[in-house]
């Protein structure tokens, strides 16, 4: 997951790239160039820095377009993992038996749900970031845990 602060930087810097001497292309410019695939309200949000910085695979590819940028850039920057292509064992492999392949399965399952915890962990302290901006909340404290969802994001600190 992404600190909404990384793709905030990524849309504003290309509007800016894309733009001409009267200035940044607009976010109504950019959304046509999506092809549909982000709308305007989203890039609206996320250029205001007020888009939970969780997007779906057709959004990230309706910024590629949108920003003329790499899908596996706005992946990055997106903190979501980027596809390998497909995952082909070794030929030795077909010696496995059945059982063993369950295991094989079992070990692949075991890592996608451990990324997937960290991906909720991540979201759930950035959640807790965005309280503290609103009316009664710390700022400090919500720069704290935005500081802890990087962190945890790199794989800096653990999760608790």
């Amino acid at each position: 997951m992404s600190d909404v602060s990384d793709l905030q930087q990524l849309v504003e810097s290309r509007l800016r790239e894309l733009g001409n001497a009267r200035g940044p292309l607009s976010t109504r410019q950019a959304a046509a160039r999506a092809g549909g695939k982000v709308s305007y309200e989203t890039l609206r949000l996320i250029r205001t820095g007020r888009h939970s910085g969780s997007i779906s695979q057709d959004v990230a590819e309706g910024l590629a377009l949108a920003l003329d940028v790499p899908l596996t850039r706005v992946l990055a920057v997106a903190g979501r993992r980027i596809p390998q292509g497909p995952f082909v064992l070794p030929k030795r492999a077909e010696a496995l038996t059945k059982s063993e392949r369950g295991v094989v399965l079992s070990v692949v399952d075991a890592i996608l749900d451990a990324a997937a915890q960290r991906r909720a962990a991540t979201e759930q302290l950035r959640s807790v970031a965005a309280e503290g901006e609103l009316p009664g909340g710390s700022g400090e404290g919500a720069r704290t845990a935005a500081e802890t969802a990087r962190r945890v994001r790199r794989g800096e600190e653990s999760q608790r």
